[in-house]
């Protein structure tokens, strides 16, 4: 309303239309790091489940020395 009525003003509605902008890209690059940093690790979530039944990967017994 204040560009509308006083063009004197228009410098700051540029300035504010400018730091939204940049706020929005900020959040949005933030939004999709984490995404991808999510899926990284759903994947090593996958493939350590995957490994641990797998009864090749599966660790030895434990043996003590009074059982040998």
């Amino acid at each position: 309303m204040l560009v509308a009525e006083d063009p004197a003003f228009a410098p700051i509605f540029e300035r504010l239309e400018a730091e939204l902008a940049a706020a929005w890209k900020k959040e949005k690059r933030l939004s999709e790091a984490q995404r991808r940093a999510r899926a990284l690790l759903a994947q090593k979530a996958m493939r350590a489940t995957s490994s641990a039944t797998c009864s090749s990967d599966a660790p030895l017994p434990y043996r003590s020395r009074s059982s040998r």
